[in-house]
């Protein structure tokens, strides 16, 4: 075999690696489903190239010609993941994926009509890919070079520059096939490119936490080791089926479909186990947080009770006990209490009544005196005059807490937390702003989704609950983070009285020690 054969025969076990590597995380991290994608229409396109040059056939250069078709809409859907702006994006990318699907079909319908065939090898078909991903990829190399400007840390920085640099090797010498194509005297380069590319974007999974965490070396020899074995068996297919086309075809067809779907029971195994132990863990701390809000009252409850018991076995009179029943009545109406908001927190059901927003940021901040952070420093700014909401004071005083419980483990060496409060149209807006760690761009636009979180211990039902609360309440909340620079989340309530001047009055005051 030639040079260029076995190039891209190591290209294509790599990116059945990285495939692999990635569909671990599917459903985790919004980077592993475009970059398998990614990754598994480079390894076709680069099994079809070593398959047209060892055994020749107009089909593999068509199925050649789809396969780096569709790596257009998947590197734009990998790009716009890992800057953060998939969703605000997604019609570029719905859009993407449906023009450069239509062509990949088109070129795929050449197995079965020469005709085609020929429209898809001519000069007029490679100028039409041309014309709309040489726009779709300058857009993508713009966000990536813009989010790489903006971001402060440094793993952050350095993740986007190599995966610019991989990118930008993986495009130019793929480039270099189209221009083949045209008629020009270059060498095709397209395989090598994969291969140069490959390990700038592996490094960024392995070992920069691309996913939300380090893969282990065990997860990087289990995916090699596996695309290994998929290599060798597509190198003895073509031993026997040589001079077989159609064996060829369904031969390779087989392995790769055994190998994705090894690769599937393998994915849905581990994550069904991720989930079940999230879950648990989840459902752990919830309870223990009920035992805890259960546990005074009753507690109370029982030491009430064993004395009033004493005191009749001793046979002492109870007319001098009315405190005790007291004591009784006002704990049995707090368990019920407490029943009735843990209702509240599962259904998201607002009580409605009118509430102060003032008052209620203060009583959250009073609860927060016996943290002990003398680091953390708290400031007011408290809208004079804000006119009165209607709400559950439960609900909206358990986000808000939600909130600042955030602020504070984004604070682990100190800084400043602001709660503000003012008038905003015809409604009233809270906010919320730490000085801490910041989110990166992936973390923002998931920071809502349920159960997603990046703390080893975290639910990742804080953010969620929060805005089920405010939306409940007909409100919006919205979140504005920077890493290094700290965070913001604003809740947005309607008001319930007509708006009145409101200047702020801000006060700066140090963390009860």
């Amino acid at each position: 075999m030639t040079t260029q054969a076995w190039i891209s025969l190591g290209a294509c076990a790599g990116l059945l690696a990285l495939a692999g590597l990635a569909l671990v995380r599917v459903g985790r991290s919004p980077l592993a489903l475009p970059l398998s994608m990614l990754s598994i229409a480079l390894s076709t396109w680069n099994f079809a190239d070593f398959a047209l040059a060892h055994a020749g056939g107009q089909g593999w250069r068509l199925m050649a010609t789809a396969a780096a078709l569709m790596s257009a809409p998947s590197a734009l859907h990998f790009i716009l993941s890992f800057v953060g702006e998939r969703r605000r994006l997604a019609a570029v990318m719905v859009s993407a994926y449906g023009v450069f699907g239509l062509l990949a079909v088109t070129a795929l319908a050449g197995l079965g009509s020469a005709q085609v065939a020929s429209v898809v090898n001519s000069r007029g078909f490679v100028l039409t890919v041309l014309a709309f991903a040489t726009p779709l990829l300058l857009a993508g190399f713009g966000l990536l070079t813009w989010h790489l400007r903006r971001e402060v840390r440094s793993t952050e920085r350095t993740r986007a520059r190599l995966l610019l640099t991989g990118l930008a090797l993986l495009v130019t010498l793929l480039g270099t096939d189209l221009v083949a194509v045209l008629g020009r005297d270059v060498p095709r380069l397209g395989n090598l490119g994969t291969l140069l590319g490959l390990p700038a974007i592996a490094v960024v999974a392995l070992r920069l936490r691309l996913f939300g965490q380090e893969l282990s070396n065990v997860h990087a020899m289990y995916a090699l080791l596996l695309a290994m074995v998929g290599v060798l068996s597509y190198l003895a297919v073509f031993q026997v089926f040589a001079a077989r086309y159609g064996a060829l075809v369904v031969g390779t067809a087989a392995i790769t479909l055994a190998l994705l779907a090894i690769t599937r029971r393998g994915v849905i195994a581990f994550v069904a186990q991720r989930e079940r132990l999230e879950q648990m863990a989840t459902l752990g701390r919830f309870s223990a947080q009920m035992a805890h809000d259960l546990k005074n009252p009753i507690a109370a409850l029982k030491g009430a009770a064993q004395y009033l018991k004493v005191e009749h076995a001793q046979g002492r009179p109870w007319d001098d006990k009315g405190e005790f029943l007291d004591l009784l009545l006002e704990q049995v109406e707090r368990l019920d209490r407490v029943v009735s908001t843990y209702q509240r927190l599962g259904r998201v059901e607002p009580l409605q009544q009118p509430l102060d927003l003032n008052q209620l940021v203060a009583s959250v901040l009073s609860l927060q005196s016996f943290t002990g952070r003398p680091e953390v420093e708290i400031r007011r700014e408290l809208a004079v005059e804000l006119p009165r909401s209607t709400g559950d004071w439960d609900l909206l005083a358990n986000a808000v807490e939600n909130l600042v419980r955030n602020a504070f483990e984004a604070m682990p060496r100190g800084g400043t937390l602001t709660l503000r409060t003012r008038l905003e149209g015809m409604g009233v807006a809270l906010s919320v702003e730490d000085t801490g760690e910041g989110m990166n761009a992936r973390t923002r636009e998931r920071a809502f989704d349920d159960f997603y979180t990046t703390k080893a211990t975290g639910s990742g039902l804080g953010l969620a609950f929060v805005r089920r609360v405010v939306e409940a309440h007909g409100g919006q909340v919205a979140l504005t983070s920077h890493e290094g620079r700290g965070t913001t989340v604003t809740l947005r309530l309607p008001a319930s009285d007509a708006p009145t001047g409101a200047p702020i009055r801000g006060e700066a005051e140090p963390w009860p020690s």
